[in-house]
């Protein structure tokens, strides 16, 4: 009887040993607070691969820089220390200039050219992640970039020599070529750079305004639809292709759906976060021609020096688009 029970007992923990190799749980390191539509996008995402799955992939998401700080995501999944994370596609043109390109202020105008961007430049960045032993599997647009000030600018001489966040290459020179002093501070540090006065200018997306509340340490919002700047979800290729034919699958299904759902998203709460600044007491207005006809200079210039260091798939494709959209 003794061995019969014996015997049991091994049946049943072989079958939960068996049951727990068939899980898959993974991990995905996040720099945003889990309230930003970017990742309720991304959380609906990791929810669908679940239910794809039946549970058998589970996707925890450390939000808000818990598990790897923004800067340290990428070498993170790259190395093997985690097998998913997210970044701000133009943090990595230092490694690769196709990356900045939709941050080129001026270069899109509306949603729809952002998609036709975006399909034009996707293969190259395809290829270039592959080298790099990772794998993309989509990315979505922060809603188009504005200008916060704490005062009206009519033109950039009223902007001269403010302390203006920036957080990669480009934004520095924009800063410098709008004659404010560009300083170095993560989203994540915005309102007490501001209520400090480490800063007394930056530019982001209305909705991540209303996440930080920017209406309690700026006034005006200049909505200049600058550029629309995607964040981009990938996967140690590796660690991808160790999963099961039916998990990958489920992945990247559920890719292609986050992806069409996550530039809706960005559409629609554009709309919403402007309401939501003017309901909070902030003005929510268009630059003056003078202050836009500088801006458009800026931006001009801006394109022509980068166009000048940029690689061959980010010339090509500047190429591509502008002749997709009937421009010169």
């Amino acid at each position: 009887m003794k061995s019969v029970s014996s015997a049991v007992l091994a049946l049943c923990l072989g079958g939960l040993s068996t049951l727990a190799l068939a899980q898959v749980k993974l991990n995905l390191a996040d720099a945003y607070p889990p309230t930003e539509f970017i990742n309720v996008n991304m959380q609906k995402w990791a929810d669908d691969i679940k239910a794809a799955t039946d549970g058998k992939a589970q996707i925890t998401i450390h939000f808000g820089g818990s598990l790897y700080k923004n800067p340290d995501i990428k070498r993170a999944v790259q190395t093997g220390q985690v097998e998913l994370g997210t970044q701000l596609m133009q943090n990595l043109g230092p490694e690769k200039r196709l990356f900045e390109i939709d941050g080129l202020p001026f270069l899109v105008n509306s949603y729809d050219e952002g998609i036709k961007l975006y399909e034009i430049s996707r293969p190259y960045l395809d290829a270039w992640m592959e080298k790099q032993g990772l794998k993309l599997l989509y990315a979505v647009p922060w809603p188009s970039q504005g200008f916060f000030f704490r005062k009206e600018i009519r033109s950039l001489a009223d902007a001269s020599g403010l302390r203006q966040r920036a957080y990669n290459e480009m934004t520095s020179n924009l800063a410098r070529l709008m004659n404010t002093v560009p300083t170095t501070v993560q989203i994540t540090e915005l309102p007490q750079a501001m209520t400090t006065g480490t800063i007394q200018a930056f530019n982001t997306s209305p909705t991540s305004a209303v996440v930080f509340k920017a209406w309690e340490y700026s006034t005006y919002y200049y909505d200049t639809d600058a550029w629309l700047p995607k964040q981009m979800v990938f996967a140690n290729a590796q660690a991808f292709d160790r999963l099961a034919p039916d998990v990958r699958k489920a992945i990247l299904d559920a890719s292609k759906v986050a992806e069409k759902r996550g530039w809706d998203m960005s559409r629609h709460n554009v709309d919403e976060s402007r309401k939501t600044l003017v309901q909070n007491g902030m003005k929510v207005v268009k630059p003056s021609p003078t202050l836009q006809a500088e801006l458009d200079k800026i931006g001009e210039t801006l394109r022509a020096d980068w166009l000048k260091k940029a690689d061959d798939d980010s010339k090509a494709t500047i190429t591509a688009f502008l002749a997709a959209v009937g421009r010169k």
